[in-house]
């Protein structure tokens, strides 16, 4: 019996290629600029890791160089992370069908 794995990799990995490139030049990209902002190695990887908006990674790189402010960090978290709220709206419809 032949495995499904290999056909099926090979048919969903040409169509991956683009988002793959994508994250990639996004992670190099925010790799630069922590390690630019003095931060080592593994910052980047455990934000990575705990932190589900990526746009959010970029701003929590400048919080952490100034004074912590929770409060100012929880809001301005919300306010990013707002736009999924949007996208939830926007499939109701299709949970209907």
């Amino acid at each position: 019996m032949k495995p499904v794995i290999a056909p099926a990799f090979k048919a969903a990995f040409p169509q991956t290629v683009p988002i793959m490139t994508g994250f990639l030049f996004l992670g190099l990209t925010y790799g630069i600029y922590m390690h630019e902002g003095g931060f080592s190695f593994w910052y980047p990887c455990l934000m990575a890791l705990t932190i589900y908006a990526g746009s959010v990674e970029f701003v929590i790189a400048s919080l952490l160089l100034q004074p912590f402010d929770p409060w100012s960090a929880l809001l301005l978290t919300l306010v990013i992370n707002a736009r999924h709220l949007f996208y939830g709206i926007s499939m109701l419809d299709a949970i209907g069908d």
